[in-house]
């Protein structure tokens, strides 16, 4: 009974860690984005004009333009990015495009589509531009060319921000123009939105703990009580009450180890189980992407085994 409560309550506090870190993690890929929380950015409250960044590097701002808006395909949605990779900063730079020649196929028509390996399997067979494979973008997030992306969209001669190479100069801007410096995102904006989901998840964990909890007190209160007289026995062959203590304390800790290798495991069965409709649920209130396949993060398994251990 006592393995059986610590594991149960190790399991679904692991479950509910594992099923947050994933979505924090996912999260934090999407924030780097484009280098969005090291690089500056010139944004509006309405699209740009492409003469206004002809303008502005004419001006001396070193900047680069970036369409960005969502793309229905079939029944996803898709967050799709285009850029101009011969001024896009260094750190922007998620994909390789190769330089001269070889990228060609990428500034003419039909133009490529990059994309990790779950996203293409969701848009596989839609009109859209050849498809690319590149693990260093968020999952449900496709990176083209501008001119591509401005197309897909029907955006128009328009661009959606500007980012400024770190380091350039910035001459006043005119404030005709209705631009705004924004300072690098210092974390996902993702991450603010859904805070409280998570907090209720991990309140859900934390309670499912103390339910499990009172019946690992119940079992060690009836193994003791069905225990006295060996106890008993024990101290009365010699054996001290401190070695009696120490022996006991090594043998709950032993148990509680043993508990929470298996919560771990039975936890990490139930956030994969659970995982495609809590990434559902995300993708709906927040429009938020959260790959459906659970990575084995030390931090959620190690949380797991040191509750247990507490507990």
């Amino acid at each position: 009974m006592l393995l059986l409560g610590l594991s149960l309550a190790t399991a679904l506090w692991s479950g509910v860690q594992a099923i947050n870190a994933e979505a924090r993690a996912s999260y934090a890929r999407a924030a780097e984005t484009l280098g969005q929380d090291q690089l500056s950015r010139l944004v509006a409250d309405r699209p740009i004009p492409q003469e206004v960044y002809v303008t502005l590097r004419r001006a001396g701002w070193l900047v680069s333009p970036v369409v960005e808006g969502r793309l229905t395909v079939g029944r996803r949605s898709l967050r799709l990015i285009g850029i101009d990779p011969l001024s896009l900063p260094v750190e922007a730079q998620q994909v390789e495009f190769g330089e001269g020649d070889a990228l060609l196929p990428f500034l003419t028509p039909p133009g490529l589509l990059y994309v990790n390996a779950e996203t293409q399997t969701r848009i596989e067979g839609a009109e859209l531009p050849p498809l690319r494979l590149s693990e260093s973008l968020p999952p449900g997030t496709a990176l083209t060319d501008i001119g591509q992306a401005q197309r897909l969209l029907g955006s128009g001669p328009t661009v959606s921000h500007l980012l400024v190479h770190p380091g350039s100069p910035q001459p006043p801007l005119d404030p005709a123009l209705g631009l705004v410096l924004q300072a690098p995102q210092d974390g996902s904006e993702l991450a603010r939105l859904t805070d409280s989901f998570h907090l209720n998840l991990t309140a859900f964990g934390l309670l499912a703990f103390a339910v499990g909890l009172f019946i690992v007190h119940s079992a060690i209160g009836l193994a003791f009580e069905q225990r006295r007289p060996v106890f008993r026995t024990l101290r009365a062959l010699g054996l001290s009450g401190r070695m009696l203590t120490g022996l006991l304390l090594g043998e709950l800790m032993l148990l509680a180890l043993v508990a929470g290798m298996i919560g771990v495991a039975l936890g990490y069965g139930v956030a994969a189980l659970l995982l495609p409709d809590v990434a559902a649920t995300l993708r709906g209130l927040y429009g938020a992407e959260v790959p459906g396949v659970l990575s084995l993060r030390p931090g959620w398994w190690l949380a797991g085994l040191g509750i247990a251990v507490l507990g």
